[in-house]
């Protein structure tokens, strides 16, 4: 059994990198069948069966197997808060991550993990944390 597993019986945790929960760039852990909760920002309780949830994947540059997971339906939702708030204030919103490589920016909730190639999450290593600074608002 893998360390990771041996962490909660036979439940798999994952290390993570967390933006906009508790602040951002935050190392945390969580299993994958509550990564949805994570990135909604629901701690120890699922979403309501009313909450849409998407597990929108962007590759990071520079590695393989580094992600990036959103939720696209709150990504749509700060986008349009984003807008509603330059046009009502002038105010424009910093994003959350940004790979201008790839031409993206996320405004919304997003945790950094890695996929293997069947798709399946996995744990940050040791020097990911060091790529994922380029690309993660302080």
């Amino acid at each position: 059994m893998k360390k990771e597993e041996m962490r909660q019986g036979n439940r798999k945790v994952l290390t993570v990198m967390a933006q906009a929960f508790y602040g951002n760039r935050v190392i945390t852990e969580t299993t994958p069948d509550k990564l949805d909760a994570l990135v909604l920002g629901y701690i120890g309780i699922m979403p309501s069966k009313d909450e849409m949830i998407d597990r929108s994947i962007i590759h990071v540059p520079g590695s393989d197997q580094v992600v990036l997971v959103y939720n696209r339906y709150r990504e749509e939702k700060e986008r349009a808060r984003c807008e509603k708030l330059v046009s009502e204030t002038g105010y424009v919103q910093k994003p959350l991550a940004a790979i201008p490589e790839k031409g993206i920016e996320l405004y919304s909730r997003c945790i950094a993990c890695r996929m293997d190639e069947d798709g399946t999450l996995q744990s940050l290593q040791p020097g990911d944390c060091k790529m994922l600074m380029k690309y993660l608002a302080e």
